[in-house]
Parts: structure tokens; C-alpha cells; sequence
């Protein structure tokens, strides 16, 4: 199966598609009556199109067939309603949004059916479209009589308003219009043009069945051969189209502009396929129709020949073809079969029918990738990198490197050297990146030898993209055989530069139970404009996003200030080594850096940017008591002697009052009242995102900027029965520090309080506490430069000012990283409240890690 881009999931079916490429849009249309606009840059639906008025269910229709003007200002759409929909499209706009407005409505007075196929032909703007009742309708001038605001008399005559449906109605104003329905408008209130199909542009009967495909006939210039061209017709004046048939037939029609500007068709040749042609591609001189039972002919155009036939393995309808330099991709119900020559490659694409299908040529998108898009009656629309499928490779795969600026100034020129570094750092290659990242299993918390390898073969596949963006990248050993610390260096060209140190780490916690997620946790899994995939957000998503921020800046001779990189692997291990092996390479890291920076936490919602500078510290601890006996029967000794699950209770219930408050001698004396800047803060949060739903100030407040006490597990030696007396017993405690507090101190007045409540109980048991790990909490100055530059850019990326937050979580080394390198620290969020990071289903929206990297591109340098 060739790679999958991303996945979009709808409620029904996926009935058509069609790219604007050049605007970076994917519509889709849909069973029940939408037409979804999908952003192919952020992959965020952008938009969604409701056909037909909510309040009448009778108007509703799935979209069956869509098609664009190569300008692609204007969609097209046709299906159930009889009806051809003309939309003005505009271009996305930074912040995502896309304004698409209904121009036009054409119909006919007769009752057509479905239509099952269009086409827009922009050498004389003229519509075409195949329809159920085996009639083929044309208009050309279509756009003319949009912009001269053509209406239609009656309203009531449009198919949507007549109570029958095709073969049984009895024609318009027969039946009254339903009593509820609305009033229509008057014409000079609508909002768009009604154009009613003239009879004289309706050739009755084009085939004898459904007609299910329409192709214009272009050639490889955009002209036909002379021989196409008879009776008068001339290049400037013709258009020709192939329509194909439940009846099996293969038709050519010529649509030639007569005088006074009538266009008259034409039927030039006819091929007999012997089944239902279903689709139809033309690739001249080629026409490549999709038949009944798996079957794809293909016919010269020129000489009217049938020159080969295929058949797919399942033998299925042939719904959809795709042609990339005579590679052929056919969709089924059983998935995607490619032809090539001989060859046959058939993948399952989706859970049911494939519907539909479209290429997205890498020319026209900007894209290293050739991307196909495909839509199912799963309701799911794919996009999957078929490269390797027609023998190629990425366009930005270039291998066997060991430095990128090494190999483009030895080997290629500036102009080559300038696309390789282009296609280096684009998305394209940014998402294959983090795909790579996410597979490897890096546990750093388990020590079975899949995720030891996985962790060293990371570090090394880290340290050989950081020397292709261009850094000197060593990896620093750790003692114990923890992963190695990865420093990489990138230097800026201006004269006076400020060093910034980017810290992140790329090892990640247990994804736990692989049922509870919906996808696998160590495939990077793209639907509906979010990366999906264990430390997709904690914290590989982020690390990419700044590696690529300034690897290509650097490339491109941009970067200014140094940059330096601090990846760990041990980050979700408490950090293990860490602080020993930065003394010891402190030459290394230098004495001059300017700021630190992070991305290792997310928005308070879903929607509001922000900035963080504060996080909690902590202290876990597991406090143990035990005894030497075996574990004992309730029955037997119940009552002779203390037990230690009873003593390890009630030395437990000693660390907090009835209401929660710790009782750890001096563990609120630091602690400062909130300043009123802080508070205000807080309040502009609260007014701001929609967290007032699920937490108050005070909680807040609680959350933030207090210390807590946290019991958060307990185990007993023996099997767990009910009537067994455990020997040994334990708790573990997680405390919250917050920066007032020191870490050292809260640890020793622990230690020494937990002994004392257990003295007092004049136990035979023995109590041991351990501590498992700390972390010191961390301040910053939301009023220093650092803070305001990324406001900044957060501010242009966004199109909003970041809120200032704190956090109740915590990470090890940001607070020694500033004390060790005197430098202050910044942290930038990079995704949302729900991205469910440490849990089931981890995630990170694309947009979010698209602007991430917009705003390190530029801060790197401001800083």
C-alpha cells in the first residue's frame, strides 16, 4: 500500500471530487447533499457547502459530479436535483477561511433525472453534462449570461420544486407547489442567476441509457489533429467532448459556434465497448474508458482503434481512471488498481467502494509528491503518495549525504542548489520527517531491547537530518547506557548575533493499551487536519517544527543568530544523566547563550494562542511499609499484630486535613499572594477561551499557582485476595511544587514528617521513603524582549495576541538549563487543550504545527 498522506472522515459517502490545485483546494461532494472544502496546505475543512434550503428536505441532493474552470475561480456542481450549481471561489486566506458564493443555477423544463456527469469547456464557456434520461444538455456563454444576471420567470418550474420525480412526474405546473414550502423570492432579491437549458441545446437521446461520463477531447497542445475538423469547423470555433454510456458506446461530439452565436453539435464517431462505459479519461491519443467487470479499453482517437485491453483481479465496476504518464489507476470496489504495461498493483484503499478518484499533479501543486485523492462510500477521502507506484522518487529524496552544504556547493550549481534546498524543507518532506520520527518506538521508560534499538536508531536518524539542514550534530553518551543527548549547531551569518537554544527531547511514554486507541500509535496517521500518533505533540511534532524553521532559514542563507539544539532521550525517564553530561560538555555548548527556548505544553483551548511562562516542579516519592513476616490469613492473625497496610493508612492520612490542605511542616510559609498583573491575566483568560465551562478562577488560581499533594498509586504484596494480610505496602505521592518553593527544602521536611507520624504509631513495621524523582519549578519574565518578539510573530501567524499562561505540569531541565547556562527560558506552545498528550488517541492539529514553524522561522532571527 503506497503511503497515505492524510484522511479525512465524513458521515456518508464521498461521491465526487475535484482539486483546485493552484488555490490549494480539495472539494468533495457527499452523499447527503455537502460539499466539503478541504485546505490542502493546513488539511483543515475549510468549508461546508449545504445544498438545497435546510427546512425542505425535498430540495436536498447528493452531489454526484463537480468539475472547475481551469482559471479555477468558478466550481461546478450537478446530482440528484436535476440541477447545475455554479459557486465563485476565492482564494484561502491566511487565517484559513474561504468565501465560496452560489452565482448561478441552470435547469431544464424537462425532467432529466440524475445527472451523472459534467464538464465545463472554457474555450467558449460552455456547460456539459449527461444526464438519467440519456439526454446530453450543453449551454455555451454560460458565464456571459451569469455576469448579465439572466433570471428565470418562474421559480416553481426548477426540478426541486415539482412534487414528481423523473419518469413518473407529469411536468411543471401540473401540481401546485407543497403548502409549506417558502415563498420564492422576488428576482430582484435573489442572490444569484436561475438559466433555463433553451431546447435547442438538449440533444435528446445521445446514447440509449444513462449517461455516465463526459470528457473534453483536447490534444497534447490543447489542438486536435486537422482531420478532426470538417464541415467548416476550425480550431477557434469547436470544441469536441466524449460521452460514454450505459448503452457501451464511446461518442464523439463536435459543439461548433454558428452565426449569431448558436452552437450547433455535431456526432463524429462512435466506439462500441459491449459494456456500460462507467468513466471515462482522455490522454490523447488515447481515450481510456472504465467498463463493467474490472474491464479499462483503450482506444487511438486518431485511428478510431481499440489498441488494448485490461482487466482488473477483482472484476469489479470500474467507477473512476486516473492516467500519469501511461501508468492507469482504475477505482473499484475492492480499492485501486494501477496498470503499466504488463504490471498490476491493486491496494485496498478504503473500507468499502471506492467512489471516486483524482490526480494531483505535482506541475500545477508545488508538491515533491504526486498525490491521488480518493473518496469512499466509507465516507473517507484519501490522499496517498503514489510516487514509487509510476518509478519515482520524491523529488527532494537525495541520498547518501552526509552534509547538505558540503554536497550543493562541490556537485551542483546555484540554481540546483537553490531547488534541492527548497525541496529539502518543504511540508512534503517535513511530514515524511515526522512519519519517520513517530514509527520509531522510542520508550524510553521500558528497557526491553526494541525500544533500546529504536531510541539509538532515533538519535541517529535525528543526527543525520539535522547534518542534511545543514548543523554540525554530535551525539553526547550518557552514563548507564541511557540515549545519547543530541547537540546540534547552526551558525548565523551576522557579524553581531545572539545564540538561541532550542531544548526538546524525542524519546515518549508507553502508548499503553493498543485497543483503547483508534489508530496505530506508532503510524503517523493524518484525518481531518491532525497529525496523529504517540509524541506527536510530546514532543516530536514541535522538534520538527523548529528543526525545519532553521534548517531553512539556514539553507537559503537567511539564518542570522546561531542556533543550537538540546534533544534528549531521556525526558519522560526523569531526565536521567542529563544534568552530569551538559557539565561535562559545557565547552561545548558555549558560555554565550542568549535564551532558551521549548515547545513542551499546548493552548488552554482550542482556539487562542498563547504563550507559557510558568510550570510547576515536583517531587515523587514512594513511601513503603513492610515487615519480614510472610504475608498473613485475616482469619488466623487478624488482630494479633499492627499491620502495615493499616500503619502505611494511616501515616498517609497524616500529609492532608479533612479539606485537602498539606500538612507538611513550612510547606505554605514561601508561598506570595498573585500580583494584580497575574490576576488580570488570569481574568483575560477566562474572558477570552471557553475554559470557563469546566474551571473557575479559583481553580485556576489552584491549578497554576499553588502546590499540591497528589496520592496517586498504592500496591500490597500477595495475591490481592480479600482474606489476605499483605507483609509489605506502599503509596506513591506526587507533589506539586510551585517557584516560591525550593525543591531540597519540601523534599527534607517530607522525609522527616512522614518518619515522625510513623514513630508515633509505636509499630514493630518498618516505613522506607524514596524519592523517584524532582523537578524545580520555573518563572519566566513575560516582560523580556524574547516574550515580546514571539507575541509578535504569534500576533501575525494568527491574527490574535497570545494569552500568558501558566501550567500545572512540569519539566525537569528548563529551570537548571537557565541557572546552568545564565540565560532565560521561553516557552512556546505549540498545540491545543485536546491533543491528548501522555493519553490515548495523542494528536496535533497540522495548522497549529504549520504556524509553530512560521513563527520559530522568523523569531530565530528577532531574537
Amino acid at each position: 500500500m503506497p503511503p497515505s498522506i492524510h484522511k479525512w472522515n465524513h458521515q456518508y459517502a464521498i461521491l465526487s471530487t475535484v482539486a483546485f490545485p493552484h488555490k490549494r483546494i480539495l472539494f468533495a461532494g457527499t452523499h447527503d447533499s455537502k460539499i466539503l472544502c478541504f485546505d490542502l496546505t493546513t488539511y483543515n475543512l475549510a468549508k461546508t457547502i449545504c445544498l438545497g434550503d435546510t427546512e425542505e428536505t425535498h430540495t436536498r441532493s447528493s452531489v454526484l459530479c463537480m468539475t472547475k474552470s481551469q482559471d479555477e475561480r468558478f466550481l461546478f456542481s450537478a446530482g440528484a436535483d436535476s440541477l447545475v450549481r455554479i459557486w465563485s471561489v476565492d482564494s484561502l486566506t491566511a487565517s484559513g477561511n474561504i468565501t465560496i458564493t452560489e452565482v448561478g443555477t441552470l435547469y431544464s423544463l424537462l425532467d432529466i433525472g440524475d445527472i451523472f456527469s459534467l464538464k465545463y469547456l472554457d474555450a467558449h464557456q460552455t456547460i456539459v453534462f449527461g444526464c438519467q434520461n440519456a439526454n446530453m444538455l450543453y449551454l455555451p456563454h454560460v458565464m456571459d449570461s451569469v455576469n448579465r444576471k439572466t433570471q428565470a420567470e418562474d421559480l416553481n418550474k426548477l426540478p426541486h420544486r415539482r412534487f414528481d420525480r423523473f419518469f413518473d412526474s407529469t411536468g411543471p405546473g401540473v401540481r401546485p407547489i407543497v403548502a409549506n414550502a417558502t415563498p420564492p423570492p422576488e428576482p430582484e432579491e435573489l442572490e444569484h442567476v436561475i438559466i433555463e437549458i433553451p431546447p435547442e441545446y438538449i440533444i435528446p437521446y445521445a446514447h440509449n441509457s444513462f449517461i455516465y461520463s463526459t470528457q473534453p477531447l483536447k490534444g497534447q497542445n490543447g489542438n486536435l489533429p486537422t482531420h478532426f475538423y470538417t464541415d467548416g469547423m476550425t480550431k477557434e470555433n469547436t470544441d469536441f467532448i466524449v460521452s460514454g454510456g450505459g448503452d457501451g458506446m464511446s461518442k464523439i461530439w463536435a459543439l461548433s459556434q454558428e452565426a449569431g452565436g448558436y452552437m450547433k453539435p455535431r456526432l463524429i464517431t462512435e466506439m462500441n465497448n459491449e459494456e456500460s462505459v462507467l468513466c471515462q479519461i482522455v490522454s490523447f491519443p488515447f481515450l481510456y474508458c472504465g467498463l463493467s467487470d474490472g474491464l479499462i479499453k483503450m482506444w487511438d482517437l486518431n485511428t478510431k482503434e481499440l489498441v488494448s485491453t485490461f482487466q482488473a483481479p477483482s472484476k469489479c465496476d470500474i467507477v473512476s481512471i486516473s492516467v500519469y504518464k501511461d501508468h492507469i489507476f482504475a477505482t473499484h470496489q475492492k480499492g485501486v488498481t494501477k496498470f503499466y504495461r504488463d504490471e498490476v498493483y491493486q491496494w485496498n484503499a478504503h473500507q468499502g467502494l471506492v467512489l471516486s478518484a483524482e490526480l494531483l499533479r505535482r506541475k500545477c501543486t508545488g508538491y515533491s509528491h504526486l498525490r491521488l485523492a480518493t473518496g469512499g462510500n466509507d465516507g473517507a477521502l484519501t490522499l496517498w503518495n503514489v510516487n514509487r507506484l509510476v518509478g519515482e522518487e520524491d523529488e527532494n529524496e537525495i541520498n547518501n549525504i552526509s552534509s547538505a552544504s558540503a554536497y550543493v556547493s562541490s556537485h551542483i550549481d546555484i540554481k540546483s542548489r537553490e531547488k534541492y534546498n527548497a525541496q529539502l524543507v518543504d511540508h512534503d518532506n517535513m511530514f515524511e520527517t515526522l512519519r519517520e520520527l513517530i514509527s520509531f518506538k522510542t520508550v524510553s521508560a521500558l528497557t526491553d531491547t526494541q525500544y533500546v534499538i529504536d531510541l539509538r536508531r532515533c538519535a541517529s536518524f535525528l543526527q543525520e537530518l539535522f547534518t542534511k539542514l545543514g548543523a554540525a550534530c554530535t551525539l553526547l553518551t550518557i552514563k548507564n547506557g541511557c540515549s545519547p543527548l543530541i547537540h546540534a549547531q547552526f551558525h548565523g551569518k551576522a557579524q553581531k548575533k545572539k545564540k538561541i537554544l532550542w531544548y526538546g527531547h524525542y524519546d515518549i511514554i508507553s502508548p499503553g493499551d493498543p485497543s483503547r486507541w483508534k489508530t496505530d500509535p506508532f503510524t503517523l496517521t493524518c484525518e481531518n487536519g491532525y497529525l496523529k500518533g504517540r509524541g506527536v505533540t510530546d514532543n516530536k511534532g514541535p522538534l520538527v517544527a523548529a528543526m525545519y524553521s532553521v534548517g531553512s532559514a539556514f539553507l537559503k542563507g537567511e539564518l542570522l543568530n546561531d542556533v543550537v539544539f538540546l534533544i534528549e532521550g531521556q525526558e519522560e525517564s526523569s531526565s536521567q544523566g542529563f544534568a552530569e553530561t551538559i557539565n561535562k560538555h559545557r565547552d561545548l555548548i558555549g558560555n554565550d547563550v542568549d535564551w532558551v527556548l521549548f515547545s513542551n505544553s499546548y493552548w488552554v483551548d482550542d482556539k487562542v494562542p498563547c504563550l507559557n511562562y510558568g510550570l510547576r516542579g515536583v517531587i515523587n516519592a514512594r513511601i513503603t511499609v513492610w515487615n519480614n513476616e510472610p504475608d498473613k490469613h485475616s482469619g488466623f492473625d487478624g488482630g494479633t499484630d499492627r499491620e502495615p497496610t493499616a500503619d502505611l493508612i494511616s501515616v498517609t492520612s497524616k500529609l492532608q486535613d479533612d479539606d485537602g490542605r498539606v500538612l507538611i511542616p513550612g510547606f505554605y510559609e514561601p508561598l506570595k499572594q498573585l500580583s494584580a498583573e497575574e490576576e488580570i491575566h488570569f481574568k483575560e483568560i477566562l474572558k477570552r477561551t471557553n475554559v470557563c465551562k469546566s474551571i473557575s478562577l479559583e481553580k485556576l488560581r489552584a491549578k497554576w499557582t499553588k502546590p499540591s499533594l497528589s496520592v496517586t498509586n498504592m500496591k500490597v504484596s500477595g495475591p490481592g485476595n480479600v482474606t489476605v494480610i499483605p507483609s509489605s505496602a506502599s503509596v506513591t505521592v506526587s507533589i506539586r511544587i510551585v517557584p516560591e518553593q525550593d525543591v531540597a527544602d519540601i523534599k527534607n521536611s517530607l522525609e522527616q514528617y512522614v518518619n515522625e507520624c510513623f514513630k508515633k504509631l509505636k509499630t514493630n513495621n518498618k516505613l522506607t521513603l524514596e524519592t523517584l524523582n524532582t523537578a524545580e519549578p520555573w518563572l519566566g519574565d513575560p516582560k523580556n524582549s524574547a516574550y515580546q518578539v514571539l507575541r509578535e510573530e504569534i500576533q501575525e501567524a494568527w491574527g490574535a495576541d497570545p494569552l500568558l499562561v501558566r501550567e500545572g505540569g512540569s519539566i525537569p531541565q528548563i529551570r537548571f538549563l537557565e541557572r546552568v547556562l545564565r540565560a532565560p527560558a521561553v516557552q512556546v506552545p505549540c498545540g491545543q487543550s485536546t491533543d491528548n498528550a501522555h493519553l490515548d488517541n495523542e494528536r496535533l492539529r497540522i495548522e497549529n504545527w504549520y504556524k509553530m514553524r512560521q513563527i520559530l522561522h522568523k523569531a530565530f532571527n528577532r531574537l
